[in-house]
């Protein structure tokens, strides 16, 4: 991520937290205020209810009594009661009377009875009258309570009173009764409902339970609905989103410009920086603030000390390497010159004593000179080639392709060879020189494991981070000796009987000169590994390559 894109990401990130944070605590003090608003107001409804509904337990008696004591009809109905004049005729006067008295006092229930629980007339219901029931004779044989009563019986309670007029042996009452639904209807304000259920759990609705003592500890639940509320925090929610965005979009505006300004002279420092790093090195020049112009400078001077550096390293690594060939080769020569020498001597004690084998000897004894001249040949060809590896020559490969081309041309070995590549992408390295590193590996690997009954060798390409591919090469072979493991990667270090050594040094140096690395590690089952990881973006171009002769073997 740029350093751009991080200023932007940073100011907005900043602007939104900034925005929802004042905004929340924006919206919740608002909601805060109002819901206590709302819960007051709430409050002082539900008292109002509380005392409505006790003041009707009160007064509903006070509505009744006086019936009794002076209703025309309560004595006319006694009277004839006591004469035994009620005929058909009274008593249909009496039934018609009775719903006249409900709806006059607004009672939704009205029974007119006898001591005995005659029905005279049911307001409510006419299908009542001329029922007798002993029950509704019971209820009025008390006194007249000073208050209402709850009756639970039904599907519908409610408030329940009566009273009663008695001359003699007969008697006379009224059961009036107010349904609680009805009241409930009647007393709720707008906005509020009342029932007498418990209602369910709603987030959305502010429920409080009224306890009317006046009724024998009756519960009412009053319910008001939040929707005003959240409606209102849904206008503030999108007032404040309509401002946050505004202020979004300035932040990301303004942020966009300073990062345009603050990254245009690193990014043109970078480019620079870059360049010096694959390319031939040169001042880079810093634009902008003091600390760009700052770094650009350290920069420089940092880029001046390597190169001078390089080229004391270069001087010194050229001197080490000329007696380090000097040694080796006159090491390696040593070897066959004492056959050479002894050969010649004998020839000459032969030939100058006329010695009669002299002829017989003269073949072996010149056979074994050549093959010791075309030894030290083949020493000194090698370890030229090696001393005069050119440096590589970079150029976009398709690297899975160049792996998979090694390991056809070594299919018929007689091992078996699998290749196991997933996508990489394109790496800049001398196509050649890949080539021939993979073709070491390979055939070290072929070499290592052929006596073994069932040999194999694996070879693995994948990526190994965003800057580095891995190559992998396997074999199930004995593996490396202990003791060769610090000298596994010098020239002419080897236990085998033919070849030079000079293998894996090439390989080291060619990896080395492509700013890679290789290393090598056993595995547990048996074998050997060898790891070589190539940048993608190829050899870094130095003023004067190092020459990796004199380089630590990497183990």
């Amino acid at each position: 991520m740029t350093l751009a894109q991080r200023l932007l990401l940073a100011i907005g990130v900043l602007t939104i937290a900034t925005t929802v944070s004042l905004a929340l605590g924006l919206r919740e003090a608002w909601r805060s205020t109002e819901e206590a608003a709302f819960q007051a107001a709430f409050q002082v409804t539900a008292g109002r209810l509380r005392g409505e509904l006790g003041r009707q337990a009160a007064t509903l008696p006070a509505l009744v009594e006086p019936l009794c004591r002076h209703d025309p009809t309560i004595d006319g109905a006694l009277v004839d009661l006591r004469a035994g004049a009620l005929d058909p005729g009274r008593r249909l006067a009496l039934s018609l009377r009775v719903p006249e008295l409900m709806r006059a006092f607004s009672f939704d229930e009205l029974w007119l009875v006898t001591g005995r629980g005659e029905v005279l007339g049911a307001g409510h219901d006419e299908a009542l009258t001329g029922k007798r029931d002993p029950e509704l004779g019971r209820r009025i044989a008390t006194s007249a309570p000073t208050r209402a009563h709850l009756r639970r019986d039904g599907n519908a309670p409610a408030l329940e009173t009566h009273c009663r007029t008695e001359r003699g042996t007969e008697a006379v009452g009224l059961i009036a009764a107010r349904r609680l639904d009805s009241l409930l209807a009647d007393l709720q304000p707008a906005g509020v409902t009342l029932s007498l259920g418990q209602p369910r759990p709603n987030q959305n609705e502010l429920v409080e339970s009224l306890a009317v003592p006046e009724l024998g500890g009756l519960i009412v639940y009053a319910t008001q609905s939040r929707v005003p509320l959240h409606r209102a925090l849904q206008r503030l929610d999108a007032t404040i989103l309509a401002m946050g965005s505004v202020t979004f979009g300035a932040a990301l505006m303004l942020a966009f410009l300073l990062a345009r300004g603050l990254a245009r002279p690193i990014v043109k420092l970078s480019e620079q920086a870059r360049e010096v790093v694959h390319g031939e090195p040169r001042p880079v020049q810093g634009r902008g603030g003091r600390e760009l112009r700052e770094l650009a400078s350290s920069f420089n001077q940092a880029i001046a000390d390597l190169v001078a550096l390089r080229k004391r390293l270069a001087a010194t690594e050229r001197i080490a390497a000329r007696r380090e060939i000097a040694r080796r080769v006159a090491h390696e020569i040593k070897n066959p010159l004492a056959p050479i020498r002894t050969a010649v001597e004998t020839l000459r004690r032969l030939r100058a004593r006329d010695d009669p084998a002299f002829d017989e000897y003269f073949d072996e004894a010149t056979r074994t000179v050549l093959d010791e001249v075309t030894r030290i040949s083949n020493i000194v060809s090698e370890f030229t080639r090696f001393a005069r590896l050119p440096p590589p020559n970079p150029a976009p490969i398709d690297l899975a392709a160049t792996v998979r081309q090694v390991v056809g041309l070594h299919t018929t070995e007689g091992v078996p060879i699998t290749l196991t590549t997933e996508t990489v992408p394109v790496v800049t390295a001398d196509r050649d020189q890949v080539v021939q590193v993979t073709t070491n590996l390979v055939q070290n690997a072929l070499e290592a494991c052929r006596s073994q009954p069932n040999a194999r060798v694996e070879v693995e390409l994948r990526p190994f981070d965003a800057e580095r591919v891995a190559l992998r090469v396997r074999d199930n072979g004995p593996g490396v000796a202990p003791e060769m493991l610090d000298r596994l990667f010098e020239p002419y270090a080897t236990t085998k009987t033919t070849g030079t050594g000079l293998g894996l040094a090439i390989v080291q140096r060619i990896v080395v000169e492509h700013g890679g690395e290789i290393s090598y590690r056993g595995r547990p089952a048996g074998g050997a590994e060898f790891e070589v990881m190539l940048p993608i973006a190829g050899p870094t171009l130095l003023p004067e390559a190092p020459n990796p002769s004199s380089a630590e073997p990497r183990g």
